[in-house]
């Protein structure tokens, strides 16, 4: 009789919990359905004016529109995106928190001792956006009009020339570029893209490795001399540059990628629904047209395909970093 009342016991015990988490189920169901029901924080790492600041500002209004709920930019610059990053790690799993992202989303872990999260576990893919092919440009007075003699240059004055870099991409760039062409330019770090262009412009370094939009405007005006471009494919900005790839360094490529993550664990059918209306978004004629202004070649696609890539980008940024000598600071 013991036994029987002990069965029962727990069979409605086991009834409860069943009927807990069918309850939790639909709740979390019609919670997805419903999404979204009230404001999207998109937090940026980067302070207003710089490019992932003017893409997600590009997006947003639209975005926002199609969701059918205003999205709030919530700027939190500082360690190359990494206090972001760690806010957006630790946010709650519901997609009411977006973080728009550089490629320093892949880098950081390499160059910063200080990181509570894991790239890979902590994120959700949610939409890659595009990138910005990087230039290699150099002061009008360093006698080079070609990657072949900047290398000469180089190896003649090991040492000598001096590299501007302003952030954890184009530093990695540029010692990946040093490693793979045998050469040491020596890193001049400044504290934003600003005063690295103008230590550029300058004359204060001779050689920098930057995004084309920025720069654009100082290389038509002649104040830089651009010699080559970062990426395997031209670029549409200036077709008439050859790659770097081409230009005597076989299979160089790097370049700045935008994209979209959210925390781990916010429900699949959130982010295919955020991915969905961004790629809506990014075919509105008007949004190309801006995306195109900032040097973007857009090449959005599927969660997964982000996933993939960041993957191998942290493993290809590692490399880099270890090859370089490089010690998480």
């Amino acid at each position: 009789m013991e036994e029987t009342g002990m069965s029962k016991l727990k069979w409605a015990a086991a009834a409860a919990a069943g009927a807990c988490l069918m309850t939790a189920m639909g709740l979390a169901r019609a919670q997805t359905q419903a999404y979204p029901t009230k404001a999207i924080r998109m937090m940026v790492g980067f302070a207003p004016g710089g490019a992932t600041d003017v893409i997600a500002r590009i997006l947003s209004p639209k975005l926002g529109s199609y969701l059918g709920q205003q999205i709030i930019i919530d700027n939190r610059p500082g360690a190359d995106a990494l206090l972001a990053m760690e806010q957006v790690a630790k946010a709650p799993a519901d997609g009411y928190t977006l973080l728009m992202n550089s490629s320093s989303q892949a880098i950081n872990v390499s160059v910063y001792k200080r990181v509570t999260f894991d790239t890979l576990k902590d994120f959700a893919p949610v939409i890659n956006v595009g990138e910005i092919p990087s230039l290699v440009v150099v002061h009008p007075a360093l006698p080079v009009k070609g990657i072949r003699e900047l290398l000469q240059l180089a190896r003649v004055r090991k040492g000598e020339l001096l590299y501007a870099a302003s952030a954890s991409s184009t530093w990695l760039a540029t010692e990946m570029f040093n490693r793979m062409a045998g050469i040491q330019m020596t890193r001049v770090a400044y504290k934003g893209a600003g005063p690295a262009m103008i230590g550029l412009l300058s004359g204060e370094v001779q050689c920098m490795i930057t995004g084309i939009g920025p720069i654009f405007p100082h290389v038509q005006s002649n104040k830089v001399r651009a010699i080559a471009v970062t990426t395997l494919k031209r670029s549409t900005m200036l077709p008439n540059l050859p790659t770097v790839h081409e230009s005597g360094l076989p299979n160089y490529e790097s370049g700045v990628w935008y994209a979209m993550f959210a925390p781990a664990g916010v429900p699949r059918p959130i982010i295919e629904r955020i991915n969905a209306e961004t790629r809506r978004v990014m075919n509105e004629p008007d949004v190309k047209a801006s995306i195109a202004g900032q040097g973007i070649e857009a090449n959005p696609g599927t969660p997964e395909e982000l996933g993939k890539y960041v993957a191998s980008e942290l493993q290809k940024y590692a490399r880099v970093a270890q090859e370089a000598g490089i010690k998480p600071e």
